[in-house]
């Protein structure tokens, strides 16, 4: 209960970030004196990102596909289905060994290659039941943080590209001024212009993906916990008759 709540606390203030930043990004227009400035639409406002700014965009369609992926797969029910717990337990308990190894090839999960790994040993004894289900263990729980690794590194490109369309749009700026000594205002805010969009669409992708990320790599960390003990639980019939 605890750690949904934080996750819907956590998603709403996301939103939140998101909804402030495009309402100030996209502004229809705002006061100045007696005069309404017109502001720009959404679409040209992306476009004034430049090639950069595409990149931006890129990583966050990516990352959005990444956490809808990771919230429809890292889970309890999907690591290790209830359903198949019973039924291998059932199994086992009454010596049907191949039977059960044959469920875990045929459905295949964190839990159940552990399970499957163990019940290949299960002539050699307990100790090397164990130490196979350890090792598949670790090699799946590698798996997993090689899964959410792509957020953290979104999260970071992001922000980065968006520093880096910092950088290009001032020298647009600079390159301006030197071909026209007495530059306008005017004359320099496409290029001041290109350098904030991009700053701003790189925050805005790295804060919520970085968020998200935290948030996996800690459900994963408890998940592997869970599936560790629940492993040693299923041992434990072994060690018994042992």
């Amino acid at each position: 209960m605890v750690a949904r709540r934080s996750l819907r606390v956590a998603g709403t203030a996301l939103l939140l970030f998101g909804f402030a930043a495009l309402c100030a990004w996209a502004q229809a227009g705002e006061p100045k004196g007696d005069v309404i400035v017109k502001g720009r639409s959404f679409w040209q406002l992306l476009q004034a990102g430049g090639t950069v700014g595409w990149f931006i965009i890129a990583c966050s369609v990516v990352s959005l596909a990444l956490i809808i992926q990771n919230f429809m797969e890292i889970r309890r029910d999907k690591l290790c289905p209830p359903e198949l717990l019973g039924e291998l337990e059932a199994l086992c308990q009454d010596r049907h060994f191949e039977e059960a190894r044959s469920l875990c090839a045929q459905e295949k999960s964190f839990f159940t290659n552990m399970v499957g790994a163990a019940l290949a040993k299960v002539s050699q004894g307990y100790d090397e039941m164990k130490k196979s289900m350890e090792d598949i263990g670790n090699e799946e729980s590698f798996k997993l943080a090689v899964k959410i690794s792509w957020l953290n590194l979104l999260g970071q490109v992001g922000p980065l590209l968006g520093l880096f369309g910092t950088v290009t749009g001032m020298i647009t700026a600079f390159q301006v001024i030197e071909q026209k000594k007495t530059p306008s205002p005017a004359d320099l805010a496409r290029g001041v212009y290109e350098a904030l969009v991009t700053t701003c669409q790189g925050l805005v992708v790295g804060i919520p993906v970085l968020c998200m990320y935290f948030y996996f790599r800690n459900k994963v960390g408890g998940l592997i916990i869970e599936m560790g003990l629940t492993g040693t639980d299923f041992l434990d019939r072994f060690k018994k008759k042992a």
